[in-house]
């Protein structure tokens, strides 16, 4: 599918790179020079990327941290080569058609295309710099008859998505990640998975010390994604994704962190309890054809068993797609997930949002609420794909826990 992808986007940027050459040659024809400089730009970036590609997906070292920043920055190349000259042509293409139809010829939707070009070029750098590194904070409110009084006021830092292995050796993410939740003392935070980006040996022992020094009252509950599976690693790892995961989960144990595979505790404060509900990553999402999850199961029957009903019950389950199963099978009062990351593109205007997350998730970024269950969505802290985020920045969530039946 990657590699589909891949595919269609280089054969638009050789057409949109074909074009503008065109174009460069007719306006600058006293100046060849810039046609064979221009020509060597477009072969070098559509070129570039494949090649990156095809070295990943051969290499024997394709799992490491290094080779997956490799292509992931090679992808940012590609993407803010591109995205800025198709946007130049769309402009040109309105401006032709505005002088077909006004019989006339203007260069004005030209020097505009050029401005928006510049102005996304800019957005890009900013989003792969300032925009993938400023972590927010969100601060949400959950108010339930179900929650005891003597839990009022009880607060859950929920981080995700943090794909360790795409940050930079020298953990200042992390390090930064870390204050913030425990400047927000929290009684429990809460990891929704995808801790690690291709395998178990991107925590290492610096950053194992860094989010082993997480502090909460209730400690750290964790769950695992689809990326702590083990299922994108190259076909020549030793490992196995079963053993990656065995040990991804010993190292959680090793920071400290409860790591929940469909299972489920309890936070007590006197007398009172709340449940909280953790799920493996459903084993039928197969997002990788050398590797399968066969051995990891989204089992709610299991999870819940023997937990009551009448308890406040906090569901952490990666994906949000499992949300109306776990409505079915269980009490899952405040669902907590990620996986989505809004897709690192959000546009917001006032409260509407829109990213493409919406062609594939029916619920994709913050809370939603069906039948007094609700579902939080948090858009992540790392990154796949491209080392970018455009109008989403890496976020935690702190939820306030308040009882409609006050003391």
């Amino acid at each position: 599918m990657i590699l589909a992808f891949i595919t269609l986007l280089s054969l638009l940027s050789i057409a949109v790179d074909l074009i503008l050459l065109r174009k460069v040659r007719k306006t600058y024809r006293e100046k060849p020079w810039l046609g064979r400089l221009y020509l060597a730009h477009f072969l070098i970036i559509d070129l570039i990327i494949v090649v990156a590609v095809s070295l990943y997906r051969e290499s024997s070292d394709a799992g490491s941290e290094g080779s997956m920043r490799t292509i992931l920055w090679a992808f940012f190349l590609f993407f803010i080569s591109f995205f800025p000259k198709f946007v130049y042509l769309i402009f040109v293409a309105l401006g032709r058609l505005f002088d077909l139809i006004r019989r006339t010829r203007t260069k004005v939707f030209s020097r505009i295309g050029i401005v928006a070009a510049l102005a996304l070029f800019c957005l890009m750098l900013w989003s792969a710099t300032v925009g993938r590194n400023r972590i927010i904070t969100e601060h949400v409110t959950i108010e339930s008859d179900k929650i005891p009084a003597s839990f009022d006021g009880y607060k859950i830092a929920l981080f995700t998505d943090l794909h360790v292995g795409n940050e930079p050796a020298n953990n200042r993410f992390i390090r930064n990640l870390v204050e913030r939740i425990n400047n927000e003392h929290p009684d429990l935070v809460v990891n929704a998975g995808d801790l690690v980006n291709v395998q178990v040996n991107e925590l290492n022992d610096s950053v194992i010390s860094i989010l082993g020094s997480i502090r909460a009252t209730d400690g750290v509950c964790s769950v695992f994604g689809n990326h702590d599976l083990g299922i994108y690693m190259n076909r020549h790892s030793s490992l196995t994704p079963a053993e990656n995961t065995r040990q991804l989960a010993t190292k959680q144990h090793k920071m400290g962190w409860t790591v929940l595979d469909n299972e489920t505790v309890y936070m007590q404060r006197g007398n009172d309890s709340i449940s909280v509900t953790g799920v493996n990553f459903p084993a039928n999402h197969r997002l990788n054809n050398r590797h399968t999850a066969d051995f990891a199961r989204c089992d709610f029957a299991t999870a819940y068993q023997g937990v009551p009903d009448s308890l406040f019950n906090v569901l952490i389950a990666h994906t949000p797609e499992v949300w109306d199963a776990a409505r079915a099978s269980g009490p899952a009062d405040l669902t907590l997930s990620g996986h989505v990351h809004a897709m690192q593109f959000k546009i917001r205007i006032g409260n509407w949002a829109w990213s493409p997350a919406r062609w594939m998730y029916t619920r994709w970024s913050g809370l939603y609420e069906e039948e007094g269950k609700k579902l939080f969505i948090n858009d992540g802290l790392g990154y796949v794909m491209y080392p970018m985020r455009i109008g989403t920045y890496p976020s935690i969530t702190i939820f306030t826990l308040r009882s409609a039946v006050r003391p």
